[in-house]
């Protein structure tokens, strides 16, 4: 079993980032922007995880991180993203046309600040809300079963 975080958005709280780690303890951290310093700074005082992040469209001054990540765990293919590149805020389709061409069987993003779960066929969207809030998803891979949950501190 894996337990994977997903973080967005969380808008320099970092302090919020950590207290959901600590409280946690995941293998795996995904960070969807809006926040990638405070993803990057958690990798440095929690190095015990492995970390997949991308920046937001707030992340202005980032050089060493892509807008998107497609990546692999345990067999699941999962296409990373924080949403403002393909219109989030007013509609899931170019982000579903994406995750289709790309084969991705999770898309997770962030963007909207607003938790989101959705089946699309053999794919699904995650959003696990603004960590600025308090919000976050958790992930559990077991046995190539996927299961999402949607938490709050």
């Amino acid at each position: 079993m894996k337990k994977i975080l997903v973080l967005s958005d969380s808008h320099s709280y970092f302090d919020k980032a950590l207290k959901i780690f600590e409280k946690e303890k995941p293998d795996i951290v995904i960070g969807a922007g809006d926040g990638i310093k405070d993803i990057d700074d958690l990798s440095y005082v929690h190095p015990e995880a492995k970390y997949y992040m991308v920046k937001g469209n707030c992340d202005y001054f980032d050089r060493k991180h892509n807008e998107e990540n497609l990546f692999e765990i345990d067999g699941i293919k999962i296409f990373l993203t924080h949403g403002h590149l393909y219109d989030v805020k007013r509609g899931l389709s170019s982000i579903k046309e994406i995750g289709k061409k790309l084969n991705a069987s999770l898309v997770v993003f962030g963007h909207t600040h607003k938790p989101y779960i959705e089946k699309d066929e053999d794919m699904t969207l995650f959003n696990p809300g603004a960590t600025e809030d308090g919000r976050y998803g958790i992930i559990i891979l077991e046995n190539g079963n996927i299961d999402l949950f949607h938490k709050q501190l």
